[in-house]
């Protein structure tokens, strides 16, 4: 498909503000009689409008409605969906051959509305959009997924000048630059191509199996690294004033809560249709995995939900939505000043100001510690006042017990923020120091392997063999661990990742949950997008095959991971703690300070007699702390009747909070 002209996004823009300022703007509505979802039988569809000084076009294909799109006339009928040939699927220029993939059934499919209504000038002054599944039963295609139906001119996809979605012009002229052959997941292509050049219009239909459906203009980009050489593509989708709305005002994760109301978030600035990363073709849920299981340590982790994926009417698989990381995240989530907030991925400026000293403030923090003595107690107080130890010491363990094989480590996949001037808001986070973004962890886990790489050390090199150059932030790793204080922050965080946030109960209930979330939609999945060994060979047994494989990785992790860090770091064997409570219902007990995981029933941990743990009783209402107990006379308490105590293992033992 080949079109050298490209008008669709500056047409759409052109119209969209020439009516900014129209008195109509406010005034007139045009609306579908019906709402977008899944109809039994087929059903005339009406648009109407409540002036009669514009006129009605509607599209059927996505496009943007115009003058020269159909005029409205009458209803439209919506006939059965059921055999509608899916013709998107079919395109071969989205790929190289190699990851090349034309499905050869059919799937469920939909109409799509567009409807706008413009003056005598050709200024549109409202849109209306719709999705329309008809013959199909909801809840047997699709149970209570969300569906995320995206409507646009197809162009903006296939186009061989300017479609996101392809290999086009782009890839021609950097294939004839190639003098080395070069394989299908290195190719660079349309889709490579990054900024606000390469986004395009879109109206979104988002289908709730509960709760209000709605539809928003937004922009949509192609997302990634080498995922884009995937015939399924991670999807952007950014709300801008200039398509009409400048957040999404629903609440898109039902359980990510506001941190600072309690309430659940209702409003987005972006987020993104994940394909699965590394993990596209396994289990898809690696990384909405592991984030859902890091949450409560100190970093920003994303909020997730399986959702199905549609374009234009065609079916394009099951996605992740994921919330995105931006600016304006960290206003909706902290009220915090988007304007004052600076994020850094990947050593380069992603928010904030380009022109300031933004990015300085990020390379005095990093050239401050790589090159001074943090073995100095003073020195290393100031870098504390730049990054924010904890976050760090937590981002790392994170990494290193999940083996993340492209991240931190590489140098790549890594996000940290701060507040650019702290005077501006009264905030504990606005402090001026650097935290940690977690994002992109599908390459770990063993996730091309069989599972059983959880016994493998993936701390002695990172940590203190490999060798890294100035401009990497592992460095920084290396250079803290010289400073006692921030060594003991780390093993406290690899020993909490551990004994807290990835236990078996943990891992294997979530992964449980996931699985009844994903699973059922997955061969479908595969089937549209490959690969083809597994749509055409291994349907059957593939995507169970991948899930047992996560679930071997991470029972084994937790069970070898202590002697692992042990043995890397020089420390004694790694000591079996039984942390109980007297009476469950009187109190509860936090261990070292992770209020988010305290516990009212027996926790079995494994520590270091090297570092000392900390243990804070809660009592209840009522209720009375008497004391820390052990059945191990060895076990030293800093003060045994004191809420908060300090307790020295040096043998295993069960240390006891004593409630009455």
């Amino acid at each position: 498909m080949k079109r050298t002209f490209f008008p669709s996004l500056l047409m759409f823009l052109c119209l969209m503000l020439a009516c900014c300022g129209c008195a109509l703007a406010e005034e007139i509505d045009v609306n579908l009689s019906l709402e977008s979802g899944f109809l039994s039988e087929p059903t005339e569809l009406e648009i109407t409008c409540n002036s009669n000084a514009v006129t009605i076009y509607y599209t059927l294909d996505g496009t943007a409605p115009t003058q020269d799109s159909t005029l409205y006339e009458g209803p439209i009928v919506l006939s059965s969906t059921v055999n509608k040939p899916d013709l998107l699927s079919k395109n071969l220029e989205t790929n190289l051959e190699e990851n090349r993939f034309v499905p050869w059934v059919d799937f469920p499919s939909a109409h799509v509305v567009r409807a706008a209504a413009i003056d005598d000038a050709g200024n549109v002054i409202d849109t209306a959009a719709g999705t329309f599944f008809v013959g199909y039963d909801r809840a047997e295609t699709f149970g209570d997924l969300p569906i995320v139906s995206l409507i646009m001119d197809e162009f903006d996809l296939f186009d061989y000048e300017t479609g996101i979605y392809v290999l086009g012009a782009t890839h021609e002229e950097w294939h004839a630059e190639q003098e080395e052959p070069y394989e299908a997941w290195q190719a660079v292509g349309n889709y490579s191509n990054r900024g606000m050049e390469w986004e395009r219009p879109v109206a979104v239909d988002f289908l709730m199996a509960e709760g209000e459906s709605f539809s928003q203009n937004m922009g949509v980009r192609i997302k990634g690294g080498t995922s884009r050489t995937a015939p399924q593509k991670s999807l952007r989708l950014i709300a801008r004033d200039e398509y009409g709305k400048k957040s999404i005002k629903y609440p898109l994760f039902e359980d990510n809560l506001n941190p600072e109301t309690g309430e659940i978030q209702d409003k987005y600035k972006a987020v993104t249709l994940r394909n699965g990363g590394n993990d596209r073709d396994n289990t898809k849920i690696r990384d909405p995995f592991i984030s859902r299981l890091s949450e409560g340590l100190e970093m920003e982790v994303a909020a997730t939900r399986p959702v199905i994926g549609y374009i234009n009417g065609e079916y394009w698989g099951v996605y992740t939505l994921t919330e995105e990381f931006n600016d304006n995240y960290f206003q909706h989530n902290y009220d915090l000043d988007n304007e004052n907030v600076i994020i850094m991925k990947n050593n380069e400026l992603k928010d904030g100001d380009e022109e300031g000293v933004d990015e300085d403030l990020y390379w005095e923090m990093f050239d401050f510690i790589l090159y001074e003595d943090m073995t100095d107690p003073d020195v290393y107080a100031q870098a504390c006042e730049m990054l924010d130890m904890k976050s760090f010491a937590d981002y790392v363990a994170v990494a290193l017990y999940i083996a993340n094989e492209d991240g931190i480590f590489q140098n790549n996949n890594w996000m940290m923020w701060r507040v650019r001037d702290p005077e501006l808001s009264d905030h504990p986070l606005s402090d001026g120091k650097w935290r940690m973004i977690l994002f992109d962890t599908d390459y770990s886990s063993d996730v091309y392997g069989d599972g059983r790489a959880y016994s493998n050390d993936t701390i002695s090199d990172p940590l203190l063999y490999a060798e890294y150059d100035e401009m990497h932030l592992a460095a920084l790793v290396k250079q803290l661990m010289t400073n006692e204080d921030f060594y003991r922050e780390l093993v406290l965080s690899m020993s909490d990742v551990r004994n807290l946030y990835f236990t078996k109960t943990r891992t294997n209930a979530l992964l449980k949950d996931m699985t009844a979330q994903y699973a059922p939609y997955m061969d479908q999945t595969f089937l549209r997008f490959g690969p083809y060994w597994v749509a055409e060979w291994s349907l059957d047994n593939h995507y169970s095959g991948k899930l047992k494989i996560m679930d071997t990785y991470f029972d084994g992790r937790y069970d070898r991971f202590p002697d692992i860090v042990a043995k890397a770091l020089g420390l004694k064997t790694p000591l079996n703690v039984n942390l109980k409570i007297s009476d469950g219902e009187k109190g509860s007990v936090v261990l070292n300070g992770r209020e988010d995981k305290a516990f009212n029933a027996t926790l079995e941990t494994k520590v270091f007699s090297e570092y000392p743990i900390t243990l804070t009783a809660v009592p209840r209402d009522g209720a009375a702390f008497k004391g820390w107990e052990s059945n191990n006379k060895k076990t030293v308490f800093s003060d045994p009747t004191a809420l908060t105590t300090q307790v020295t293992i040096t043998d295993s033992c069960a240390v006891t909070a004593v409630f009455e």
